[in-house]
């Protein structure tokens, strides 16, 4: 989960082509693997193509082949740590898995703290955040995606909240966590930590205003 910031759009690289061979895919995995690598400990300045096919072990050329320059690799790599954002949220939300929403923020705040902590999709698409136009859209379409769906949980935590006000309880949930979490990624994990205890605490206070504490 990323947070959305007012930046001008501009013209998007995309990748030259889809592997559709199984080894073609693999060289095509490891090649963006290693971008990320890069991206995260170096940043997108410091990283080269030819570094990244250095340690993907493969040719420039083959990293040409699938992408015309580095900001199309780094698209490809903010474009997977989005799609890991989207699958670890539609994990909390598998049917038959409703649960009070003090459970529910819990593992909401330690789930993504992992994901910023595990993925170095996710740890290259933070360190070099001033790239967000070339994910805007994407980000921006997840985002709305989770809006709505924590609006419909709202408006049964908090039946008396009307549609339009619970929509807007849930767009400042869902934004302040983004953001917060954005930042707890950009600290070491015991100050992260600490911070994310402070940010449960700021959400369930939050929450509570509309929709007390079950029990």
């Amino acid at each position: 989960m990323t947070s959305k910031t007012t930046k001008k759009r501009g013209k998007k690289v995309t990748p030259r082509k889809q592997p559709q061979q199984e080894r073609s895919r693999r060289r095509h995995d490891s090649i963006v693997e290693a971008a990320a690598e890069s991206f995260a400990e170096f940043g997108f300045d410091a990283t080269t193509m030819e570094g990244i096919a250095a340690t993907a072990g493969t040719s420039i050329g083959s990293v040409y082949q699938f992408f015309p320059n580095k900001k199309a690799v780094f698209r490809e790599v903010a474009r997977r740590a989005i799609e890991a954002s989207g699958a670890t949220f539609a994990s909390l939300m598998l049917p038959g898995t409703d649960r009070p929403w003090p459970e529910l923020l819990e593992q909401v705040c330690d789930l993504y703290f992992e994901l910023h902590q595990s993925s170095v999709m996710m740890r290259a698409m933070v360190r070099n955040f001033e790239l967000y136009r070339e994910f805007e859209e994407e980000d921006t379409a997840q985002m709305q995606g989770f809006i709505q769906i924590v609006a419909m949980l709202l408006s049964a935590w908090a039946p008396d909240l009307s549609p339009e006000r619970s929509h807007r309880v849930a767009r400042t949930l869902v934004y302040t966590f983004a953001m917060s979490m954005l930042v707890i990624a950009n600290e070491s994990k015991e100050v992260g930590l600490e911070m994310l205890t402070e940010t449960k605490v700021m959400l369930r206070r939050y929450i509570e205003g509309y929709a007390p504490e079950p029990g």
